[in-house]
């Protein structure tokens, strides 16, 4: 009779609670899981955030590269390529007798005039893609936009077979976004490239 009284506080206590080792067990599946749980929302937001990034930074692009692509194969006089924005060169011929072909050289400013009479001037700086000093503009006016989008390796490009033909401009530039913060998953940096041909060029 005393066994049996023993033996059923045994039993009642061991039904009233948890050993330490299932309260550790327990702790360990929960934080293995909400680890689990929480590295997919975290990879889903990166995600999401590098796609937004992407979109604004092509969107930027393809607006620039379209303004000023359209502006100059339109124009009605091509004005010149220039390094310092001064002294504008309009003969974009390669030198006779140079094997291999030279790299182009890279220009940060492009004058043409436009069908209305008025003189354009499109700049572009090459810098870091962090400095707020990159600019891509068309008299001043900002074809991307500073607040969020950081231009590098910005260059003008100007090449022709003879000068009764009218030149072929490239133009290239790589955008990034400046949101993304120092987080190299969220770091979004696009290329941008093209060749125009003035077609409306005054001979």
């Amino acid at each position: 009779m005393i066994q049996n009284s023993k033996l059923k506080t045994q039993n009642s206590n061991r039904q009233g609670g948890f050993t330490l080792v299932e309260l550790l067990a327990v702790i360990l599946v929960i934080g293995v899981v909400g680890g689990v749980v929480g590295g997919i929302l975290i990879s889903s937001l990166i995600g999401t955030n590098k796609t937004n990034s992407l979109e604004s930074v092509r969107q930027n692009g393809n607006y620039a590269l379209l303004q000023i692509s359209k502006s100059i194969e339109f124009s009605r006089s091509f004005g010149g390529v220039s390094l310092n924005g001064v002294n504008y060169i309009t003969d974009c011929t390669q030198p006779q007798g140079v094997s291999p072909t030279p790299t182009p050289v890279p220009y940060f400013y492009i004058k043409i005039t436009s069908n209305d009479g008025n003189d354009t001037v499109f700049s572009c700086f090459s810098s870091a893609i962090s400095s707020n000093s990159a600019s891509l503009s068309s008299n001043s006016a900002s074809l991307v936009n500073p607040s969020t989008i950081a231009v590098s390796s910005c260059y003008f490009t100007c090449s022709q077979d003879s000068l009764v033909v009218p030149p072929t401009i490239g133009i290239g530039f790589t955008l990034s976004d400046k949101k993304a913060g120092n987080f190299v998953e969220n770091k979004t940096s696009v290329p941008f490239q093209t060749s125009v041909t003035l077609r409306n060029l005054n001979r």
